[in-house]
């Protein structure tokens, strides 16, 4: 009897000294490769204050702000691979130093569901885990498209002669169609169109009126190519360590609810709309200069994707488009 007696009490020590860290609440550190507030910073933000309600006393992001603010914008990648922060919402765009592949996640085509289904996503998300520490998690935007905008009217798809400022998303593309792509981050982007140091930019359907570019923006050529991605990132290290199945759950839960939303569709309508009545014009292209447009955009990303990574270019094609 004295020996049971001591058993239960040690195990009773034991739980009451195991209760502290099983019940201890994980904090992570976020950031956003966007201006805070911004359009595309926004839907980690409300990301953030649903796991933070719903997570109370085990899990909490603590949200240090956005890029360049508080980290320079091609920093947040890396960062997040060396486990300096620990969930970022950012685009491919910005963390190809990190992860080469990430040049084809604009390229996709299919629906996200789909992705999911048809075994591109594991493979993505393998992708990731090897390459740049990080899992993979939703992506945040999937409606939007990308866009030139240009202060000189073109009637074709040519952009020979003119100087237009990209990020790796769109240069390729810009380059095939006979222009100058200049980098930059978007704070710079305002003055560069003032001063005539470009004569255009890419960017997503949404955004510009975050950086009041609509007063220094003429027109915008339609269709839209590339789906710009906004994804939610986590550090691989914090994902499968740090964190128990509850937690991984909550924060999956919570991010395929924003994934799976179509609230954007009647945004997308709407800031369409805004760009029209703020005096941007649109410019369209012939049937036949239209899909041409479209295909030189596709296979510029794609050159892109089998150069840098050849034994990986055709397997993520197989599952992003539908030939």
């Amino acid at each position: 009897m004295a020996r049971s007696r001591r058993i239960i009490m040690g195990a009773a020590v034991g739980a009451v000294l195991a209760l502290p860290a099983a019940a201890q609440e994980v904090v992570l550190k976020g950031v956003a490769a966007f201006q805070e507030g911004s359009i595309y910073a926004q839907k980690f933000e409300q990301y953030i204050k649903a796991v933070n309600e719903k997570g109370k006393g085990q899990i909490r992001i603590q949200y240090l702000g956005g890029a360049p603010k508080v980290m320079p914008l091609f920093d947040v990648g890396k960062n997040l691979k060396d486990g300096v922060i620990d969930i970022v919402t950012t685009s491919s765009a910005y963390y190809g130093n990190v992860l080469p592949e990430a040049e084809a996640m604009k390229l996709i085509e299919v629906p996200m569901a789909e992705l999911r289904s048809n075994g591109g996503l594991a493979f993505l998300n393998k992708l990731h885990v090897d390459k740049a520490n990080t899992e993979f998690l939703a992506r945040f935007y999937n409606y939007e498209r990308a866009h030139i905008f240009l202060n000189k009217e073109i009637a074709k798809p040519d952009f020979s002669g003119l100087k237009i400022r990209v990020t790796p998303m769109y240069r390729p593309m810009v380059e095939k169609l006979g222009g100058t792509g200049i980098n930059s981050t978007p704070p710079e982007v305002y003055t560069m169109l003032e001063r005539n140091t470009v004569d255009g930019y890419g960017w997503a359907t949404r955004g510009i009126f975050d950086y009041s570019w609509q007063k220094v923006t003429k027109f915008r050529v339609d269709p839209g190519f590339y789906r710009p991605d906004i994804t939610l990132l986590a550090n691989h290290d914090t994902w499968a360590k740090k964190l128990n199945d509850a937690q991984r759950k909550l924060l999956l839960d919570l991010a395929l609810e924003i994934e799976n939303s179509t609230a954007d569709v009647g945004l997308i309508e709407a800031e369409l709309k805004k760009q029209t009545d703020a005096g941007i014009k649109t410019i369209k292209f012939s049937e036949a200069d239209e899909q041409r447009y479209v295909k030189e955009a596709r296979e510029a990303g794609w050159d892109v994707v089998k150069k840098i990574s050849p034994d990986n270019a055709a397997k993520l094609r197989q599952y992003f488009v539908k030939e």
